[in-house]
């Protein structure tokens, strides 16, 4: 968790994180803000940075899926 906070707070603000253990199996949730851009540019923004966490993570820890949403007027959508 510590990994996957400082990584995406060294670019963006992260508002919430949360640890799950989802079926035996631990999920990071992380809550952060990109920079205000075109919509689509936001998108691409949040897809770098969440991989770049990804990454930084698998340095001490195996991961599965990586889910990026957007919140889209009170629903979260894919990116």
């Amino acid at each position: 968790m510590d990994t996957a906070v400082a990584t995406l707070a060294a670019r963006h603000h992260v508002e919430a994180n949360q640890l799950d253990i989802v079926g035996g199996v631990p999920r990071i949730t992380l809550r952060f803000t990109v920079e205000e851009e075109e919509y689509d540019a936001e998108a691409g923004l949040a897809r770098s940075a969440a991989a770049l966490m990804r990454a930084e993570v698998e340095r001490v820890a195996r991961t599965r899926d990586l889910v990026v949403l957007r919140r889209v007027r009170g629903r979260w959508s894919p990116v």
